[in-house]
């Protein structure tokens, strides 16, 4: 009965943390959808590689949402055209190197500051890495859905021709636009939310099975306390908005990297984004994505534990 009360609990209290975000994330998406048009977003989004990686690593300034509202917002973004490896590296980024996040790290780590820039700068490096990589590798056919569904194959006598999608005279602009605009959120909110779901019940059911006396004795060593706290972070699947908060109070016990590498991989990827990143991508690409950030995570808060030992 303890084991099932627990259970419920966590899982609750992961949706309902979780919640929040994945509907801004899905109003953001719905608006995006009615209110701008493909061609608009072409002209905003850079033509050229380095340029639009950086874009991508910045886009979160501007929308500052978390690994759970992000999701959706993207994967609108890509349907309306914007490049597959742009939309990766918001992915990565977007969760960490945001005003919302770097507030509540400074916050969280008054006495250790260096932590709010570190944990920005190594989501930059590894989101960049990602994007340099999918820039080549990653396709359309790295999608689970067309690109772009403006158009509709039209079947004719002979052959099959395409054809603006048919619109139904509204009775005011206005009116239609915000009809549409709940409309695409209400599915959206559908397509994420079964995922999200399934990640808080995987996340709940490791939290209660494994025994954290037995995790905290892995906080030795040099590269097992961040792998550790790697794995502690996909598996607690916490906000990125709020992880801060909890990765301070392993301070006593595990160095500044390893908690680095908690605050840096869990926003990027946990159990839930991982399965709602699947609704966007095929499993090879996100395995891909899985293994670059874990390396790029693991070398960098390491060199970071190196470096503070030093100085």
């Amino acid at each position: 009965m303890s084991f099932l009360s627990d259970f419920r609990t966590m899982v609750i209290g992961i949706l309902l943390e979780s919640f929040p975000f994945i509907l801004l994330g899905v109003i953001i998406s719905a608006l995006l959808q009615t209110f701008i048009s493909d061609q608009a977003l072409q002209r905003w989004i850079p033509k050229k590689t380095i340029p639009g990686i950086l874009f991508g690593c910045l886009l979160g300034i501007i929308f500052p949402l978390c690994e759970c509202g992000i999701i959706p917002v993207v994967h609108r973004l890509i349907r309306k055209g914007m490049p597959p490896y742009i939309g990766l590296v918001f992915m990565m980024a977007g969760p960490i190197i945001n005003p919302v996040v770097f507030t509540s790290t400074f916050v969280a780590f008054r006495a250790q500051p260096q932590m709010a820039v570190s944990r920005m700068a190594l989501a930059f490096a590894a989101a960049a890495l990602i994007g340099v990589w999918a820039a080549r590798g990653v396709r359309d056919s790295a999608l689970r859905s067309p690109v772009n569904n403006s158009l509709e194959p039209v079947a004719t006598g002979k052959k099959s021709i395409k054809r603006p999608l048919p619109h139904k005279a509204p009775k005011t602009a206005w009116t239609n636009k915000w009809h549409e605009t709940l409309e695409h959120a209400a599915i959206e909110m559908f397509d994420v939310g079964k995922f999200l779901v399934l990640g808080a019940t995987v996340t709940a059911l490791l939290q209660t099975i494994v025994s954290k006396k037995w995790l905290l004795a892995l906080s030795d060593g040099d590269f097992t306390p961040h792998l550790f706290m790697m794995g502690l972070a996909y598996v607690l699947s916490i906000c990125s908005t709020a992880d801060a908060f909890v990765g301070a109070t392993f301070i006593p016990d595990f160095s500044l990297g390893s908690v680095l590498a908690f605050l840096v991989f869990g926003a990027m990827l946990d159990i839930k984004s991982t399965l709602m990143l699947l609704k966007v991508f095929r499993v090879k690409t996100v395995v891909t994505v899985l293994i670059i950030s874990a390396v790029v995570v693991l070398l960098g808060s390491v060199a970071f534990d190196r470096l503070n030992t030093y100085l």
